[in-house]
């Protein structure tokens, strides 16, 4: 399954917008690719995986923060129409094997 969170962050002082930095790099930690701005995905083979990244999310997300996380299909996921730059792009593979960073 495809593990997807959307989040709306507080960045009006200076403050915010360092904990909104340091909340979407803890996202890049737990193993997640940024999408777009506040939309990053993550391809879980084990969905046991979920409750782990669910409850470090949580903890991570900073005073006034605003997060939804979905979980979709493979089959949901390949289903999606991407455009970029008005041109439409291939959606992402699931991964072939396990990378390691």
């Amino acid at each position: 399954m495809w593990c997807v969170v959307m989040f709306d962050l507080p960045v009006a002082t200076k403050r915010e917008r360092k904990e909104a930095t340091r909340f979407r790099n803890s996202l890049l930690d737990l193993g997640f690719a940024r999408a777009q701005f506040s939309v990053y995905v993550q391809y879980l083979p084990l969905a046991s995986r979920l409750h782990s990244i669910v409850k470090t999310i949580k903890y991570d997300l900073p005073v006034g923060g605003d997060i939804r996380i979905m979980c979709v299909t493979d089959t949901q996921w390949s289903k999606t129409i991407r455009f970029s730059a008005q041109q439409e792009v291939n959606v992402e593979d699931e991964p072939s094997q396990l990378v390691i960073f």
